[in-house]
C-alpha cells in the first residue's frame, strides 16, 4: 500500500512540475538615451529560410513567440515536429496563453503519425483530463505507443504499471523487468 501512495505521489509531482511550469516573460534591458536603437529587421515570411530546428533555437533562447511564427506554418503544412513544438507551447504556456485543448490539438496529429513524445503527452492528456475528457483506456493505449516508440518516461511508466498492478495493468514482474530494461537503452 505504501508503494501504491509513493507512486501517486511521485506521478502528481511529476505532472505538477511538467504541466505547472509556465514560462516567465522575458525581459530586455531598457535602451538609454546613449543607445540608439537599432532599426528592427524586417522578418521573412516563416515559410522562407525557416525550418523546425530555427524555431527549436527560438524556443532555446526563450523566444517563444519567435518559435511560434516559425512553427505554425509548419505544423499546418503536416510537419510533424513542429505540431509537437506547438503542442508543447501551448500545454507549457510559453509566448501563448496555456490552453490544454489546443496543446492536445497540436499533439494528436504528430502522435498520430508516430511522434514517441507526442504520444506521450497525449497519453497525459487522458490520464488527467488536461484538453480531452478524461480516459485511462486510451491514456493506456498513448502510453504503450509512446514506449514502444522509445519514449522513456513512458517505458519507466509502464514497467512501474507493471511491477505494482497500476493503471489496469496485471502485475507482471516480468514486463516490469522488460519496460525498465529498455528504458535504459539508447534507441
Amino acid at each position: 500500500m505504501m508503494n501504491i501512495k509513493r507512486t501517486a505521489m511521485g506521478v502528481v509531482l511529476w505532472v505538477a512540475s511538467s504541466l505547472v511550469l509556465a514560462g516567465g516573460v522575458a525581459l530586455t534591458p531598457p535602451t538609454t538615451s546613449a543607445q540608439a536603437p537599432a532599426p528592427a529587421p524586417v522578418p521573412a515570411p516563416a515559410s522562407v529560410g525557416h525550418n523546425y530546428e530555427s524555431g527549436s533555437a527560438a524556443y532555446d533562447a526563450g523566444d517563444y513567440d519567435k518559435a511560434r511564427r516559425i512553427w505554425q506554418p509548419l505544423a499546418e503544412k503536416g510537419d510533424m515536429r513542429a505540431q509537437r513544438g506547438m503542442g508543447k507551447l501551448y500545454e507549457k504556456g510559453r509566448g501563448v496563453e496555456r490552453d490544454f485543448d489546443a496543446a492536445i490539438k497540436w499533439y494528436r496529429p504528430a502522435a498520430e503519425k508516430g511522434d514517441a513524445e507526442s504520444q506521450y503527452r497525449l497519453s497525459v492528456g487522458y490520464g488527467y483530463g488536461m484538453g480531452v475528457k478524461k480516459d485511462e483506456a486510451k491514456a493506456m493505449e498513448w502510453l504503450r505507443k509512446a514506449a514502444e516508440n522509445g519514449q522513456k518516461r513512458a517505458q519507466m511508466s509502464l514497467a512501474k504499471g507493471y511491477e505494482d498492478g497500476l493503471n489496469g495493468l496485471p502485475r507482471d514482474l516480468e514486463k516490469a523487468k522488460y519496460w525498465y530494461d529498455r528504458s535504459k537503452t539508447k534507441e
